[in-house]
């Protein structure tokens, strides 16, 4: 797999990550779902789909408290995780599994971890173009497991209190709402996230509370660019990608 993979390094290099060159590539919106998360003391996370882990291992590197699990389907992703655990020395604080969300009840106890956290697959198969066998499509296409099937897992694995941070594509808003409430995780708060000023929103980041009350906080709309065909980010995304490490 060596000739597969390439290192990138993160945040003023302040962490690195080998990624398949052919494969899912982290980006902004998965840097902005890390930091939605809000953590409180020393909590157990578990981030299903996750890829070459870096959503955890970022959180990991954020607050020395917490401890980490993360899921993923394909043994490329598993490998690269750890790896990525090792040269970001949170290795001790990190599993790694290959396991898909559909079968969390064979290896977890319920409500045994008070956060989840999830970039699922959002494009329901028969509507994408992506090849099948890929692990892009893994990432994005409902292949091994549907948006029901990470949030029905996160239902099962959180705490009573516990909180659920989910990034989708504005197209699955009515479904991940619909389906948090049928696993009695209730929408807390609330982001929509806009490409530059004057586009429609194409994400949005929702935080739930397992057995939460009605209501939520829908927060000011976050533009990731202020000029898109240049890619310069708001300041308010610099600020983030300045401040996530050092805060």
């Amino acid at each position: 797999m060596e000739n597969r993979v390439d290192l990138s390094t993160f945040l003023n290099e302040k962490c690195k990550f080998y990624q398949l060159k052919d494969g899912f590539r982290f980006g902004t919106d998965t840097f902005l779902l890390a930091d939605f998360v809000r953590i409180k003391g020393k909590e157990k996370l578990i981030d299903l789909g996750t890829g070459c882990g870096v959503i955890p291992i970022l959180l990991l590197l954020k607050y020395g408290e917490i401890s980490a699990v993360g899921i993923d389907v394909a043994e490329e992703n598993v490998e690269l995780a750890r790896k990525n655990a090792e040269i970001n020395n949170v290795e001790e604080r990190f599993q790694v599994l290959k396991l898909n969300v559909k079968e969390v009840s064979k290896v977890f106890k319920p409500h045994s971890f008070d956060i989840v956290v999830t970039n699922p697959p959002f494009i329901e198969v028969g509507k994408g173009s992506i090849s099948k066998g890929s692990l892009r499509a893994l990432a994005r296409q409902e292949i091994e497991a549907k948006l029901e099937d990470f949030i029905k897992a996160a239902g099962f694995l959180l705490k009573n209190r516990g909180r659920f941070y989910l990034l989708l594509p504005v197209h699955r808003f009515t479904d991940a709402i619909f389906l948090m409430r049928e696993n009695r995780i209730e929408p807390k708060r609330l982001r929509f996230l806009y490409p530059c000023f004057g586009r429609e929103a194409n994400l949005f980041l929702v935080e739930g509370v397992r057995g939460g009350g009605k209501g939520v906080t829908v927060e000011p709309p976050l533009v990731i660019y202020s000029d898109c065909k240049r890619r310069e980010y708001t300041d308010e995304v610099e600020k983030k990608y300045r401040e996530f490490l050092n805060g």
